[in-house]
């Protein structure tokens, strides 16, 4: 029988990789293999997420939909609804087998019941320097992927609290705990890139959303406000707890949080603080703030290996919905789907198009009292505003000239944000999917315990 000639697909995605701190001057990893991929294939350094929520996120990429239309885009944390098609049963239907290795949470929101192989999920937090990574390089080994495969692969490593391995803890791999540990996972990307023949496989690696470093020089002062040891030692430990034993795992949890405001609330002179440094410091994840600010929504995106022939770097804004569109392309599979994403093959290709605006939207919440916002993003500006009320909570910033958004132009630059409002009602106006399938007490706990509501 014919080996059937489609390429490999492997899919890696860091959870809370930031874009800047793979590519640019913000850089201080040591990342040999993801810069193997950029120099041997294309980077786009303004790819941007639909929502700094890891399960929202996914679900947007799987179908290349923003997250209203495929029912996930409301105020509250719902599931994946199944009836939505998405890109991995499409290939299936072209006779791919499709793998995933990810964390539980997404399981438990729905986003890999398309995957059809039974290990599609681990515990949250389970390391690669924990056997994860052993794991994944074992089903390459050992021909464990079925010809043609897709395989997903979530990495969680750099998802608060990061414990960097020894091996890696010192400055030369990076000045914060987060860059450290990139450096760390870097060298599980080799390790993996490593059994992959890259001519007959296509590489797509990116991020879910980005997250705040709480690591700020402040007159020439070093503010460090990562996970403490403690944090560390408890979410091991509660890591180790059954899922059924969910009270003690409660218990753990509120210890964690109590922690962390122990660290958000230690006796610094917050009023020497520039806005950003407010945000990244104090605020975290875990707070009522707004999540539509750069360091959150701006991911990397690399294209590499199989199909790709152009290796550059890309300046053109882009969003994720446009991934699947793209794999799509390169591997030849026509579908007639309609889909918010464009294929980027034509840009990778050299073609020169005008730059478009993306649509953004903030993490659902687990319970009452999280604004929820909506907002669009340009080359040039960034506008968001409160979900149902075209008055309330306006933010307008000016991306050129105030790259780390603390000035809120709104009133200033009223004819520009009537445009981008308008721009913003065309994309909502779109059809979307009405869904709803609420979370269980159980899921809601561990996205608090995750960090995705206050």
């Amino acid at each position: 029988m014919t080996e059937i000639s489609k390429p490999n697909i492997l899919f890696i995605l860091v959870d809370s990789l930031r874009a800047d701190k793979v590519f640019g001057k913000n850089k201080t990893s040591k990342i040999p293999n993801i810069e193997s991929l950029i120099k041997n294939g294309v980077y786009f350094e303004q790819a941007i997420c639909s929502t700094p929520a890891t399960g929202v996120s996914l679900s947007s990429i799987f179908t290349g939909l923003y997250p209203f239309k495929i029912g996930m885009g409301s105020e509250k944390y719902q599931k994946f609804n199944p009836k939505i098609r998405s890109c991995i049963q499409i290939l299936k239907e072209n006779d791919y087998n499709t793998y995933a290795t990810s964390p539980e949470i997404t399981n438990d929101l729905g986003v890999t019941h398309d995957f059809e192989n039974p290990d599609k999920s681990y515990n949250n937090y389970f390391s690669l320097f924990a056997g994860l990574g052993n794991q994944i390089i074992q089903k390459i080994s050992a021909s464990y992927l079925k010809k043609p495969w897709f395989f997903y692969i979530h990495i969680f490593d750099l998802h608060k609290p990061v414990v960097v391995p020894k091996k890696f803890d010192n400055e030369k791999f990076g000045t914060s705990q987060y860059e450290r540990m990139l450096s760390a996972t870097d060298f599980w990307i080799g390790k993996i890139l490593e059994k992959i023949n890259l001519s007959n496989t296509l590489v797509i690696f990116t991020a879910d959303h980005g997250e705040y470093i709480p690591f700020i020089k402040h007159e020439d002062k070093i503010i460090n406000l990562e996970a403490s040891a403690t944090e560390k030692n408890l979410w091991k430990l509660g890591n180790k707890v059954p899922r059924n034993l969910f009270p003690i795992k409660r218990k753990l949890a509120g210890l964690i949080r109590t922690t962390r405001n122990q660290i958000k609330n230690t006796k610094l002179d917050h009023s020497s603080f520039s806005e950003y440094e407010r945000r990244v410091l104090l605020h975290l994840r875990q707070s009522n703030v707004l999540d539509l600010y750069d360091d959150l929504i701006r991911v990397p995106l690399i294209f590499s290996g199989y199909g790709i022939t152009s290796n550059s770097i890309i300046s053109r804004q882009t969003p994720h919905v446009d991934i699947f569109p793209t794999i799509l392309d390169i591997i030849g599979i026509e579908s007639q789907e309609q889909v918010d994403g464009k294929s980027l093959l034509p840009i990778i290709n050299g073609k020169k198009l005008r730059d478009s605006f993306v649509y953004i939207e903030s993490s659902p919440g687990i319970g009452k009292g999280r604004d929820k916002v909506i907002g669009i993003r340009s080359s040039n500006f960034k506008y968001f505003r409160d979900l149902n009320n075209t008055g309330r909570v306006l933010h307008l910033y000016d991306l050129k000239n105030d790259s780390l958004e603390e000035n809120n132009i709104a009133n200033k630059s009223k004819s520009v944000l009537k445009n981008l409002e308008e721009e913003l009602l065309k994309i909502r106006s779109g059809s979307y999917e009405k869904y709803e399938n609420e979370i269980s007490e159980e899921v809601k706990q561990v996205l608090k315990e995750l960090g995705y509501d206050k």
